[in-house]
């Protein structure tokens, strides 16, 4: 709960399943460390997320927890980790080299501190409001 799990899909598509308490989303998962595979019961909303993706894709997993009034509510955040297309022989390369205007690393660091943020004050916090803010209070800061 709360926290931050990195996982790797180890084949392009899950099992599924009916059972007494509905429809199942069974995924075949290695953890962020690439030691030790699991089995995960995705949620509808995470299955979303996850269904049209292949073997090997890496993304990180927050089952999120609020409380609105005497309920806790609870989500889950999903994303994907990019990964690299390796450049094709049968296609031409169209590389075009960029200049940094610092932004870029701007806006990293501050998804990673927003990350830190949720993490040590126990999913209190939107992650992805905090990273916002804190790029906007940067990028003032800097002169962006």
């Amino acid at each position: 709960m709360n926290q931050p799990t990195r996982i790797e899909l180890l084949f392009d598509e899950p099992v599924v399943g009916e059972s007494k308490f509905g429809q199942y989303y069974l995924y075949a998962v290695r953890n962020g460390d690439g030691a030790t595979e699991y089995s995960l019961f995705a949620p509808d909303e995470v299955h979303d997320k996850l269904k049209n993706l292949k073997k090997g894709t890496k993304a990180v997993v927050i089952k999120l927890a609020e409380q609105k009034g005497s309920k806790i509510l609870t989500k889950y955040d999903v994303q994907v980790e990019e990964t690299k297309q390796p450049l094709s022989l049968h296609q031409p390369s169209t590389i075009i080299p960029q200049t940094s205007d610092g932004f870029y690393e701007m806006m990293l660091q501050s998804c990673k501190d927003a990350v830190r943020i949720q993490t040590d004050l126990g999913g209190l916090m939107d992650p992805k409001s905090l990273a916002v803010t804190l790029f906007i209070a940067r990028s003032k800061v800097c002169g962006g």
